[in-house]
C-alpha cells in the first residue's frame, strides 16, 4: 500500500451531508457523494431555456464544501447558503419543486 488519503477529483469539493431520500440503513440516492458547484446551481440562468430547467435536488438536500466547511440546502428549488441564523439565497430557479 502506498499510504494515500482518498481524495475526490479536482472541483468535486460539495459533500452530500444530509439526504432526504435516506431512510433507515438505506444511503440514500446522495448521501456521502461528492459534486461540483456547476452540479448544484445550474449554469446559464440568464438563458431562457436554461431557466425552465427544474431543480435536480430533493428539497432539503444539505451540501459542505470539504475544505471550508461551508454549507448550502435546497429550500423549494433554491440553492440557500446555510450562514448562521441568516440565510442567503444563491439561486433561484423559475420551476419550485414540492416539498
Amino acid at each position: 500500500m502506498n499510504g494515500r488519503i482518498w481524495q475526490p477529483s479536482p472541483g468535486y469539493y460539495w459533500k452530500v451531508v444530509h439526504d432526504p431520500t435516506r431512510s433507515g440503513d438505506d444511503p440514500g440516492m446522495f448521501y456521502g457523494g461528492h459534486f461540483r458547484w456547476s452540479d448544484i446551481v445550474l449554469p446559464g440562468c440568464l438563458d431562457e431555456e436554461a431557466r425552465q430547467i427544474p431543480c435536480p435536488w430533493p428539497s432539503g438536500t444539505v451540501f459542505e464544501h470539504i475544505k471550508t466547511g461551508e454549507r448550502v440546502v435546497i429550500r423549494r428549488g433554491r440553492v440557500v447558503k446555510l450562514d448562521g441564523k441568516d440565510l442567503q439565497v444563491v439561486q433561484k430557479w423559475t420551476a419550485v419543486s414540492a416539498d
